[in-house]
């Protein structure tokens, strides 16, 4: 993944972003502190810091439209729409921090993990005595449905990563439908972290009366009506939403994947499925460092 200092790291300050959720319309905040070594990416909750969850010690939550995790006294605390956030940590090279959430979901933003970047980068990166560590698959894995959805994860031992995504927006203004490159720190800030969420403007009234997108607006969401109604910041930015998409939800995993990764038609439901094997088998993965 090319990250610069091969060390692990936290961040020097604490940083705080507060906004809107884009399903739950509730205005949230979260801080996010630096952590020792040895923590890994922990979330509390504001009012109750004794509720926390570890990720990689948990299993996101089956969701359509958001990557969910859930934890704390008696499993009850629940935190939505963590995938930007999630990528922005793991790829501005950052291993442990606690991330203080009050509110249900984490902010929406833009609609990118760009002002999350920003934010940790600002906050000051400084690293531990302890060299990164990476998982790969010991052989080739290989995630399908009798929809056409399918991830194959091809191993790599140099901690490389290599996305292959190809997408189906049977729309023409969402754009091309495939993305393939190298993903390091300098990819991931400025070709995928920028860009933003996207929805149809006739999916909206039924995705509102089910609980969903009650925090969308053209501030956040690339919206693609008969026409576009906002610009895009690239001509297939949909399709490198669905990889940062991706990214973030592979981070459920609790450590950096590396490998070449064929991705088709995946969304977060079926993304949860790569962290979920190496949460569940981790004797599948070799664990190796930079």
């Amino acid at each position: 993944m090319d990250f610069m200092n091969k060390n692990q790291a936290t961040i020097q300050k604490s940083i705080s972003f507060s906004g809107i959720g884009v399903h739950s319309g509730s205005v949230s905040t979260i801080t996010i502190n630096p952590a020792s070594m040895g923590t890994g990416i922990v979330f509390k909750n504001a009012k109750n810091l004794e509720q926390k969850i570890t990720v990689g010690k948990v299993i996101p939550e089956i969701a359509m439209h958001a990557t969910v995790i859930r934890g704390g006294h008696d499993n009850k605390w629940a935190v939505s729409t963590i995938e930007h956030l999630m990528a922005a940590i793991s790829f501005t090279g950052v291993d442990h921090v606690q991330i203080v959430v009050d509110g249900p979901e984490i902010p929406i933003l833009d609609g990118s993990a760009l002002p999350f970047v920003y934010g940790i980068r600002d906050a000051d990166i400084v690293f531990f005595d302890a060299p990164k560590q990476f998982v790969t698959p010991k052989e080739t894995l290989v995630f399908s449905d009798n929809d056409g959805r399918r991830i194959e994860i091809i191993p790599d031992k140099t901690g490389e990563l290599f996305i292959d995504y190809n997408a189906d927006f049977m729309h023409p203004l969402a754009g091309p439908a495939t993305f393939a490159s190298i993903i390091n720190q300098d990819v991931f800030m400025h070709e995928i972290a920028p860009a933003r969420t996207f929805g149809h403007l006739e999916q909206l009234p039924f995705l509102r009366q089910h609980g969903l997108a009650r925090g969308t607006s053209l501030g956040n969401t690339v919206v693609i009506g008969q026409e576009l109604l906002n610009d895009m910041r690239f001509a297939d930015e949909c399709v490198r939403h669905k990889v940062l998409d991706l990214l973030g939800d592979m981070s459920m995993a609790g450590m950096r994947i590396a490998g070449t990764i064929k991705a088709n038609k995946t969304g977060h439901a079926f993304n949860r499925l790569v962290a979920l094997h190496v949460i569940q088998n981790p004797e599948k993965w070799d664990l190796l460092t930079y």
